[in-house]
C-alpha cells in the first residue's frame, strides 16, 4: 500500500490524462480553521479566476482501511471535477479589491485562539476570551447567491486602506442587517423538523427553566459570533434569566442555558469535552470552556 504523498501523485496524473488539457489541475495545500491541514486537487478552467478544490485526504483514509480501491477513488475524484466544472458560478474576484464594494459583505466569525496562533499573525483579528475575532467576506455570484467565504488577511486591509476597527465594525452591522438572530429551544426545532414527534410532558411545579437553547444566525454559518452582540446578550438574560451559560456547540452555532448552579459548571465542561472529541469535526471546534453571562457587567466570562 503508498503512502499519503505517492497516493496523492498517482491520483494527480491519472486526472491530468483524464482531463486531457480541458482544466488547468495542480496539487493544494490547504490549511483550515485549528490548524487543520488538507491536500487537494485544484481545478481552474480556461481564464477563471477561481476553482474548486476536491481535498483527498478523506479518500486516502478510505484507501488505508480498503473501503475504495484506488480505481474507485480516481473515478470519484474524477466525476466530483465534471460535476463542479457543470455547476461553475460566475464569480469575479476583482470585485474584492475595493473596500466599496466588499464592505457589505464582510462578516465577523470566531475561532479558538491557541489552536490558530500562527494563522492569527496573518489576519486582522481581537481577541474574545479564549476566542479570536476573525473577518470573511462571502462570495456571491451575479445573482446574489452565496459560493463560498473568503477569509480576510492583513494584505487585504492593507489593499482597502482600512483597520481592524471598521473591519469590526462593519461586520457588526451586517450581521444585524443581514437577518434576525435564530434562537430556539432544541424541543421546538426538532419539533419544526419532525412535527409529529412528542415530547414527555412534565407535571407538578417546575421551578426553573431548564430547557436547552440554540444559538446561531440566519445562514446558520459561523453563527458562534452571535454571542459578540451585546443587545443579543441581554435579550436572551430577559428570556431566559441573568447568568444564564453559553457551550460553545461549534463554530457555527452554540447552546445556551438558564442560569445553574455553580457546581454544575464543571460537569458541562466534561460534557463540552466528549461532545468536541467524538461529535464535531476538528476544523468546526471553538472551545473547551463553559461560558456564564453577567448582566451587570454586559460581558460572558470563562467559568469552567
Amino acid at each position: 500500500m503508498m503512502g499519503f504523498e505517492k497516493f496523492t501523485e498517482h491520483v494527480l496524473e491519472v486526472i491530468h490524462a483524464k482531463v486531457g488539457g480541458a482544466f488547468q489541475i495542480k496539487k493544494q495545500m490547504v490549511r483550515k480553521n485549528n490548524n487543520v491541514k488538507l491536500t487537494g486537487i485544484m481545478v481552474v478552467k480556461g481564464e477563471a479566476d477561481i476553482g474548486p478544490c476536491v481535498y483527498l485526504d478523506a479518500f486516502y483514509r478510505d484507501y488505508e482501511t480498503d473501503g475504495m480501491r484506488l480505481e474507485e477513488i480516481v473515478d470519484e475524484v474524477y466525476r466530483l471535477i465534471v460535476k463542479n466544472d457543470g455547476e461553475t458560478l460566475d464569480f469575479d474576484i476583482a470585485g474584492l479589491k475595493k473596500w466599496e464594494t466588499v464592505w457589505g459583505n464582510v462578516y465577523a466569525k470566531l475561532i479558538n485562539a491557541e489552536q490558530n496562533k500562527e494563522l492569527l499573525g496573518r489576519i486582522p483579528h481581537r481577541n474574545f476570551m479564549d476566542l479570536a475575532v476573525v473577518y470573511y467576506a462571502v462570495a456571491r455570484d451575479h445573482a446574489q447567491k452565496d459560493i463560498g467565504t473568503i477569509l480576510i488577511y492583513n494584505g487585504h486591509m492593507e489593499m482597502w486602506g482600512q483597520e481592524e476597527e471598521n473591519l469590526y465594525r462593519t461586520a457588526m452591522m451586517n450581521m444585524r442587517a443581514d437577518g434576525e438572530v435564530e434562537f430556539a429551544a432544541v424541543e421546538t426545532i426538532i419539533k419544526h423538523m419532525e412535527p409529529d414527534i412528542t415530547f414527555p410532558s412534565v407535571s407538578g411545579n417546575v421551578p426553573r427553566d431548564t430547557r436547552m437553547y440554540i444559538l446561531t444566525n440566519r445562514r446558520k454559518c459561523f453563527g458562534a459570533a452571535e454571542i459578540l452582540d451585546k443587545k443579543i446578550l441581554w435579550m436572551i438574560a430577559d428570556k431566559i434569566g441573568d447568568g444564564f451559560l453559553v457551550l460553545p456547540s461549534s463554530v457555527h452555532e452554540t447552546v445556551v442555558l438558564p442560569p445553574r448552579d455553580e457546581s454544575e459548571y464543571e460537569r458541562l465542561a466534561d460534557m463540552v469535552r466528549v461532545v468536541n472529541n467524538t461529535q464535531v469535526d476538528v476544523e468546526e471546534r471553538l472551545s473547551y470552556h463553559v461560558y456564564a453571562y453577567s448582566r451587570d457587567e454586559e460581558a460572558l466570562r470563562i467559568v469552567a
